[in-house]
């Protein structure tokens, strides 16, 4: 029971009674003299935080737009000549034509941040020519996920399809059947006529005969298959290699993604990811080793060919090329050979164009005009009067 307490809240009749007395001094006219005894309110400015327009769209319209970062790539050659990744190029060409594990399957994470040229190095890779003497098929997979609301790793094992050269009709024909049978099992749960209790769902059977369908497709083929920009959304989060424990764990067919890639004929897979903690890359290679770190540049002198590639590209003429123009180049790059190229598409604006000399000297010293006085000019010290 409530407390006649006016500090507790009191009765409801209590309530009524103070808020009308309440209500009747809001309505009083003021009294100047109670006004000069009251203290000036402190008004609080509630602070504005302004977004830019973008972020505010993101959280309006919520998580489905988290992925509108990720564009779609293909296998074509960078419009831009690579410079600085000789030693990354050499290194995956050694790892995709070493002759000593020449039969066995191998993967390789490529791990860096946005922009710091893992696709236009992979792209490098998949077009060059020794490559493409070894391998095939060759197959580009741009992970943007589609639209269609699809299970995400039936349409990744689709788009490989697809680049083998499967039609429409075949990849339509197998989601008909998985559907019918996975319905079929739930008219008759017990299954009786199979002996067991089939509770496969019908996206389940799909991935699996659509696994069946590239292991078929793969076999007895030396193939090479990027992943490019893998993320922990995907859901492809599966070592490829073989694993005793998988096999323990279930002996049926097509419940793992390795089922799809045949073994022993020296297949090799790339993934190129942003997972910074490399979280994601472990769980996609067996071995520590198999994860490679892309760095940013720390030559110089890449970074500013970069630049000035683009920067001719734009018909456009680069500043001058001293030392300290490399340094600021450097600094405001990080080395990220993206953000090199945006630089370019920007005014330049160098440390000493800040304050430019009068007669356009670089150095920051000018040459005395003839009409001045050696007093002027400060070569000689001003008489003493």
């Amino acid at each position: 029971m409530p407390s006649d307490n006016p500090q507790n809240g009191g009765l409801k009749g209590d309530f009524k009674e103070r808020f009308s007395i309440q209500c009747k001094n809001w309505l009083a006219p003021p009294n100047p003299k109670e006004e000069e005894k009251q203290e000036t309110p402190v008004v609080l400015t509630p602070v504005k935080i302004h977004l830019a327009a973008g972020v505010l769209k993101k959280r309006e319209e919520g998580p489905a737009e988290i992925e509108e970062d990720r564009v779609e790539t293909n296998s074509e050659l960078p419009g831009q000549t690579i410079h600085g990744f000789d030693n990354e190029i050499k290194s995956l060409k050694n790892f995709l034509l070493d002759q000593k594990v020449c039969k066995e399957f191998k993967s390789l994470v490529i791990v860096g941040e946005y922009g710091v040229g893992k696709t236009a190095l992979c792209k490098t890779i998949f077009n060059d020519k020794d490559v493409k003497n070894v391998y095939a098929p060759r197959i580009w997979v741009s992970m943007q996920p589609s639209n269609d609301g699809e299970d995400k790793k039936i349409s990744i094992v689709k788009r490989i399809l697809k680049g083998l050269g499967a039609k429409g009709l075949l990849l339509k024909t197998i989601h008909d059947e998985a559907v019918e049978e996975a319905a079929k099992n739930l008219e008759r749960p017990n299954n009786q006529g199979a002996g067991e209790i089939d509770r496969e769902t019908a996206p389940e059977k799909e991935l699996a005969a659509l696994l069946y369908a590239l292991h078929l497709n793969l076999r007895w083929k030396k193939y090479l298959i990027v992943f490019d920009d893998v993320r922990e959304e995907d859901n492809w989060n599966e070592i490829l290699q073989e694993d005793e424990e998988k096999l323990k764990k279930e002996n049926k067919w097509g419940k793992y993604l390795s089922d799809g890639f045949p073994k022993g004929s020296g297949g090799r897979v790339i993934y190129t990811t942003r997972d910074e903690k490399k979280t994601l890359a472990k769980k996609l290679v067996a071995e520590e080793h198999e994860i490679h770190r892309l760095w940013p540049l720390t030559d110089t002198e890449s970074v500013w060919m970069i630049y000035e590639a683009e920067v001719n590209k734009n018909d456009e003429e680069p500043p001058r090329n001293d030392k300290k123009c490399k340094d600021e180049l450097m600094n405001k790059s990080r080395g990220l050979p993206l953000a090199a190229r945006l630089l370019a598409t920007l005014v330049p604006v160098f440390v000493d164009d800040e304050n430019p000399d009068q007669n356009g000297s670089t150095h920051g010293t000018t040459e005395p005009d003839n009409t001045s006085t050696p007093e002027e000019t400060g070569t000689i010290p001003p008489r003493q009067p």
